[in-house]
């Protein structure tokens, strides 16, 4: 995609937006504006994170917008948003973005009629519509939260718990960390020799509220997935319990008849000469040795407690 320049005159200044630049444009933008070639290559890093700097004449305001055509499973900062640089440098404001918002669009609209706007509106309504961006998607992450929570206790298709609530945690982390610089940019401007407290208290207002919605999702997502950890836990912990009982059981029955078996494997020989296959007595006499055998092992086992059923 080629470079598109709208220019602008405003009432105390000029506005010039770039979309989608190159960076040999704004090495050569650097150089006609003799302002530092680093803040207008940073324009296009997708990994810069909203910051606010200040150079002498220019200051710099980098912007995270949400993205309108991002992907349904996008989790990091660079997949979820898309940046928007302003850049103020004497009578000339120049924005830089890669992608072409709606608000940005209809500024454009607004400042082709007569009503247009001044260098101080101009910044607040960027600023203010970037940050409102965050609204819808919060929204529908708050929505999503819910759901998961409701899955928690409801499927046992632990991957897929575990997989849904890594793409909420890391989303989440990446509104998080978007946010808590913009609050950084916005009270980094009302200090600015511009603008005043009040232009941006509402907006900051509406930006804590995110962050609020934000970590509140956040430790809410990170809570369930211990929870769903835990349960699973218990559930694979239980099921060992049932497994070991069942063997204990067994176990028990088999010293039982473990030496009662050892005695009909011996009796069972069939070798010619066993003197006591031919005892008229020999019968009973080794049915009450095994019945002794087994009230032996019987009492020996009762007092070592085996056959008390464990607590839960």
């Amino acid at each position: 995609m080629s470079l598109q320049k709208y220019e602008f005159q405003l009432h105390n200044v000029k506005w010039v937006d770039l979309v989608h630049p190159s960076k040999e444009d704004l090495v050569n933008l650097a150089i006609m504006l003799n302002a530092p070639e680093r803040i207008l290559v940073n324009a296009l890093n997708p990994d810069h994170l909203p910051k606010f700097e200040s150079f002498n004449t220019t200051s710099v305001i980098y912007l995270r917008v949400i993205d309108p055509n991002k992907k349904p499973h996008a989790v990091n900062i660079q997949e979820l948003t898309t940046k928007v640089t302003i850049i103020m440098h004497e009578n000339l404001i120049l924005t830089i973005h890669r992608m072409d918002p709606d608000f940005i669009v209809q500024l454009r609209e607004t400042c082709k009629g007569e009503n247009c706007l001044n260098m101080k509106e101009l910044i607040k309504s960027i600023v203010t519509s970037s940050l409102m961006t965050y609204d819808e998607p919060l929204t529908t992450l708050e929505h999503k939260a819910d759901e998961f929570e409701e899955k928690i206790f409801k499927t046992s298709k632990s991957r897929q718990i575990i997989r849904e609530g890594y793409y909420l945690k890391r989303k989440a982390s990446a509104f998080r960390k978007c946010l808590k610089f913009s609050l950084d940019i916005l009270n980094s401007l009302q200090n600015h020799t511009e603008f005043v407290w009040k232009d941006f208290q509402g907006i900051k207002e509406n930006t804590e509220r995110f962050l609020f919605y934000t970590e509140d999702v956040l430790e809410n997502v990170t809570g369930l997935l211990n929870l769903h950890i835990s349960l699973s836990s218990q559930k694979t912990n239980e099921a060992s319990f049932k497994t070991n009982e069942v063997m204990r059981v067994l176990t028990v029955f088999s010293i039982f008849f473990l030496p009662l078996n050892f005695l009909a494997g011996i009796y069972g020989m069939n070798f010619e000469h066993m003197p006591e296959l031919k005892h008229p007595h020999g019968y009973t006499a080794v049915l009450i040795l095994m019945g002794f055998i087994s009230l032996g092992i019987f009492i020996w086992v009762h007092k070592k407690g085996w056959l008390k059923e464990p607590e839960e």
